[in-house]
């Protein structure tokens, strides 16, 4: 088992260092305007004195001038201390991105790993690749994929310190880094923590000594974001004279909260439909066989399938676990008049690893293709070559395949 993780570990460490490679060669900007000014903010931090870095400034010439408050700094530090160690600072935040992308398929096969057997839990390393929403993601510099991170980073403690107690450190440090990555969002973390603790349960003959400690390590958690949130205040104040939170939850809030001219259930109703949509069309062709797999647990009750679906339960607490991912992001979202694809993107994820691992289950040739490709490197080879074609069509200027506009 190490020499497989030890090849694998290897695999990743290689491609990456060929995207990292490919990004400065090509001196790569992003079509996306979100990711072309957060690489451009974490660039000229690279270049700025570290005791300024709280408090960043909007770029000269964007739709916005003076200190940027829109989100915490957490997203560009990585980027602008690359940056500063030599890395082409223009390039640093995209070259974080593939980082985060990287541990983020990682932490997704390990958290799987502690519900369903190890060749379900290996596929994902590629199968979750393929989702369109990877696609789209590849090479940003947005907060997508560093939130996703912290959420796993979050959950994946959680279930080790069931049995380990230390391990309440990693959903510690995973809820504070979500909150200086996205702010008010971070939120989410500590109640996807909870449901994972209350839908592990479904899981027969397993002893979890340690639980206790993954209660405390949420507890701990919530109580650390908002001790973060208090020195991040403090040391903002401190270097701008001016307040953060106040103006940012004003902002974020205020603007979720405006409403248009017509109805206010036919909006509702919209968003909800808008964001269904998306969560069918991101994670596709997943989507599908995750509601399918919901439609199979509908009718698990009849006795032909009791028994079969009492010997899947660690795929059931996974179905459990992504349908209530789904159904907070989207309920919460589609309660805002704001919309757009990347808020619920959690939710393609855990849709497309649910849907994934059913897949597996259930449709043979892919099962087969998987223990074809039950190999160490597969996974990163799979990234390496995704991220060249995409970085090739960003380069040619090929068009960008869109749903329908938010």
């Amino acid at each position: 088992m190490s020499t497989i993780l030890s090849r694998g570990a290897l695999a990743w460490v290689l491609v990456l260092a060929a995207g990292w490679a490919a990004l400065a060669a090509v001196d790569y900007h992003a079509r996306d305007p979100d990711s072309r000014l957060y690489a451009e903010i974490s660039a000229r931090m690279a270049k700025a004195p570290p005791q300024g870095w709280i408090a960043p400034e909007f770029p000269p010439g964007w739709f916005m001038g003076g200190l940027f408050r829109e989100h915490p700094v957490g997203l560009f530090i990585p980027a602008a201390l690359l940056g500063r160690l030599g890395y082409p600072a223009a390039q640093a935040a995209y070259a974080m991105n593939a980082v985060y992308q990287v541990l983020a398929i990682v932490l997704l096969q390990r958290l799987t790993a502690t519900l369903v057997p190890g060749l379900e839990a290996r596929a994902l390393g590629w199968l979750i690749q393929l989702l369109p929403i990877a696609f789209t993601f590849r090479i940003r510099a947005n907060h997508e994929l560093a939130v996703l991170l912290c959420l796993l980073a979050a959950l994946y403690g959680t279930e080790r310190a069931r049995e380990r107690p230390r391990w309440a450190l990693a959903t510690v440090a995973g809820l504070v880094a979500l909150l200086l990555v996205k702010g008010v969002l971070a939120v989410f973390g500590p109640v996807l923590c909870v449901l994972w603790l209350f839908t592990r349960r479904v899981v027969p003959g397993e002893r979890a000594p340690a639980e206790r400690a993954a209660w405390f390590g949420i507890a701990a958690g919530v109580v650390a974001i908002a001790a973060t949130a208090v020195a991040y205040e403090s040391l903002y104040r401190q270097a701008t004279g001016e307040p953060f939170w106040s103006f940012y939850l004003n902002r974020q809030l205020g603007v979720a909260a405006t409403t248009g001219a017509g109805s206010w259930l036919v909006g509702k109703l919209y968003n909800l439909a808008f964001y269904l949509g998306r969560v069918v069309w991101f994670a596709l062709p997943w989507s599908l066989a995750f509601v399918a797999s919901l439609w199979y647990a509908r009718r698990s009750a009849a006795p032909e399938a009791a028994a079969r679906w009492r010997a899947e339960a660690g795929s059931r607490a996974g179905l459990a676990f992504a349908s209530c991912v789904v159904v907070l992001y989207v309920g919460l979202f589609s309660l805002s008049d704001r919309r757009a694809d990347r808020y619920i993107f959690p939710a393609y994820y855990a849709a497309g690893a649910a849907g994934g691992v059913a897949a597996l289950r259930r449709i043979a040739w892919l099962r087969h293709l998987a223990l074809r490709l039950d190999r160490p490197w597969v996974e990163a080879a799979v990234w390496g070559v995704t991220f060249l074609a995409h970085l090739c069509a960003g380069r040619l200027g090929l068009p960008t395949v869109k749903l329908w506009a938010p």
